[in-house]
């Protein structure tokens, strides 16, 4: 390896928080990972990274290091993406984290179509609900749905969205419907336990947004498990109208307290990508967020 590859493994450690987790987002073996780390460190003299057997921590002269290197990294990077963006093709690996909600309704239908069009683009799908970091886990970009939270990374809204309170007509034939939020209070509720207010949900209540406080017997950190609760007269859920629009439609599931939505976009949750600040974002990149963006505004407008 040269020196800007060493650099590349070394960053990716301290990013990583792990030897092991560096060398599985780099595609090398751990020995070679080792060795990288143990060449630099008799290079220059010092030894940059504290390890035992459950964790590492960086050294003064590794955080210095550190420092410089990721400079130098960038900007190699940069400078890859500005060359590569003369060329009117995207290409290369292009690798994002997402929902599973979001990867059904609106990746999963428009793959194909995708592939074709971006054929010199290798896409890696990393499915979940969970939160990651992009950078210490290797992600070019994520597509994420609620409310972004605060950080040094781009956050484009792609479409803003309702949450609908839904039961099955069984739920409803045995408890009776809520006429207002407060009387959620009386009810089963199937909590998303993904975000930190689960216990809340929002509603427009005489002109001001009130956090209802919900009691549940049943949670999940996956929208499609409270669903099969929803369905199976399990109790109440709140999701986003593009999850549930057919479980509407075809009277699998009531729509509740529609009159108490919440109205003001700022409020509202959100589908959003989410990615870094190269000063020339790479075309394959702008391409995915561009097109299922697009995907995703379209079938929003049909939905709402």
């Amino acid at each position: 390896m040269d020196q800007l590859s060493d650099m590349r493994v070394f960053c990716q450690i301290v990013d990583s928080g792990s030897m092991a987790q560096a060398g599985r987002i780099l595609g090398l073996a751990p020995a070679t990972v080792t060795g990288v780390l143990a060449r630099v460190e008799k290079k220059l003299g010092v030894r940059l990274l504290d390890r035992t057997t459950r964790r590492i921590s960086v050294t003064e002269a590794g955080r210095l290091w550190y420092g410089y290197a990721k400079r130098i990294v960038e900007q190699s990077n940069e400078a890859e993406d500005a060359v590569r963006s003369l060329s009117a093709e995207p290409r290369g690996h292009l690798r994002v984290t997402l929902p599973l909600g979001v990867a059904m309704t609106f990746v999963y239908p428009y793959l194909h179509e995708f592939t074709s069009r971006y054929p010199k683009i290798a896409l890696d799908l990393q499915v979940s609900d969970r939160v990651v970091d992009l950078v210490a886990n290797g992600f070019d970009l994520a597509l994420r749905a609620g409310h972004p939270k605060n950080s040094d990374l781009v956050v484009r809204r792609l479409l803003t969205y309702r949450r609908l309170t839904c039961a099955s007509p069984a739920y409803l034939a045995a408890h009776g419907a809520p006429d207002c939020p407060a009387e959620l209070s009386g009810h089963d509720c199937l909590l998303y336990r993904h975000e930190p207010q689960s216990s809340y949900w929002n509603y427009r209540v005489d002109g001001a947004t009130v956090a209802i406080p919900v009691h549940c017997r049943f949670s999940s950190n996956e929208s499609h498990a409270l669903l099969a609760w929803a369905r199976s007269g399990m109790g109440i859920t709140l999701q986003p109208e593009w999850l549930v629009e057919e479980d509407v439609r075809s009277g699998r599931l009531v729509s509740l307290l529609d009159d108490y939505g919440l109205r003001n976009r700022d409020e509202m949750p959100a589908i959003y990508a989410v990615f870094s600040k190269p000063r020339n974002q790479p075309k394959k990149v702008e391409a995915f967020v561009k097109f299922f963006g697009g995907k995703i505004e379209t079938k929003g407008r049909g939905i709402s």
